[in-house]
């Protein structure tokens, strides 16, 4: 609440106050009318008395309702409660010795008065514990719901970011000159040799770069589609690096209907064609699988290349897909391992996440 709504509340609460406690003296009285000095004395005795524990519960109680937002709800409404009646016991003292040395009343009374407008402020003081409690409990809710809506608003945002700078990456490496001179000059060489297979070389190529281009639509595709881009890329490295590229693609049936984010086949398959056979004179082999037990799909990815030493650096595909995974269902559900190759040798990368169907 705003600093100037809360003591224009304040402000109204404690002459609305103050009426309350004037006709409460005055109506019991017999049916002749009160004085109007009477009850001007008692209204601003009440409202002097609203005041001096009115300003320091402003100040002191916000505090104490902010440590009652959250915890058990009896110990925070006791302490809610104790502290208004703290505040009220000492303010009305304070109060009633200050009003007896101006001469409102005898010094004689103090005692007296200190009793009564002592009770009555600490009878009053109980239903304002109960609604700083109330508010309290209520403003938490409140924050908790607006925080838990930002951070998943947040974690949405950066799910997207990391998603359209994958696309960015697939993409650039895709229309990396040389690659695309090799291609091309692959095409053309087959144009002449076998047209057939240079226009599905062409087609190929056309695929890869349309997925590129069109993954931004979701957040997540068909396992299906992401092996056929697989399947399109190796082709057209296999045209670029010929019998020095082994590949092998094995998937369990059934899983291609089931969601994963886009690029996560191809970002572990473009790492190892990338380390484990483009660098290497000999070339290397690829395998490719995917398996799923009953709530995870696991995509792998393993060659026999040199291996992956320490986790990758930040930017580095595996970085973005591992963030990418973090982001789009939590640390708990998903994530990305590495570790070396059967016997040592080679790296095996392996992706884990829910198994859900794909819109």
């Amino acid at each position: 609440m705003k600093p100037g709504v809360r003591w224009a509340l304040f402000g109204g609460g404690t002459l609305l106050l103050a009426a309350l406690v004037t006709a409460f003296v005055i109506l019991p009285a017999p049916a002749s009318p009160a004085p109007p000095a009477k009850v001007a004395r008692i209204f601003a005795l009440s409202a002097f008395y609203g005041i001096c524990i009115g300003f320091p519960s402003m100040r002191l109680m916000p505090a104490v309702g902010r440590r009652a937002m959250h915890g058990p709800p009896v110990p925070a409404l006791l302490k809610c409660m104790a502290a208004c009646g703290v505040i009220t016991a000492v303010m009305m003292t304070v109060a009633t010795v200050t009003l007896a040395g101006l001469g409102a009343f005898p010094a004689s009374e103090l005692q007296r008065h200190l009793f009564v407008e002592g009770g009555i402020g600490l009878v009053l003081s109980l239903p304002a514990g109960v609604c700083t409690f109330v508010y309290s409990r209520m403003a938490g809710r409140i924050r908790g719901r607006d925080a838990r809506v930002r951070e998943a608003e947040a974690l949405r945002e950066r799910a997207e970011w990391l998603e359209a700078e994958a696309r960015f990456d697939s993409l650039s490496a895709r229309l990396q000159p040389h690659f695309l001179f090799n291609t091309l000059n692959s095409i053309a060489t087959l144009v002449r040799e076998d047209p057939r297979a240079a226009e599905a070389m062409v087609e190929r190529l056309a695929s890869v770069l349309r997925s590129s281009l069109d993954a931004g639509a979701g957040r997540h595709v068909p396992l299906r589609r992401e092996l056929d881009l697989v399947s399109d890329y190796l082709e057209l490295e296999r045209v670029r690096l010929g019998a020095r590229l082994r590949c092998s693609l094995d998937v369990q049936p059934g899983l291609e209907r089931f969601a994963v984010p886009p690029f996560a086949v191809q970002t572990l398959v473009e790492n190892a064609v990338k380390y484990a056979v483009s660098l290497r004179r000999e070339g290397g082999e690829v395998r490719v699988s995917v398996r799923a037990d009953a709530g995870r799909v696991y995509l792998e990815v393993r060659d026999d290349g040199p291996g992956i030493t320490g986790p990758p650096p930040p930017g580095h595909g595996l970085d973005m897909l591992t963030r990418r995974l973090v982001s789009s269902y939590g640390a708990e559900e998903a994530g990305l391992s590495i570790s070396r190759g059967e016997g040592g040798v080679g790296a095996c990368v392996r992706v884990w996440l829910p198994r859900t169907e794909a819109a």
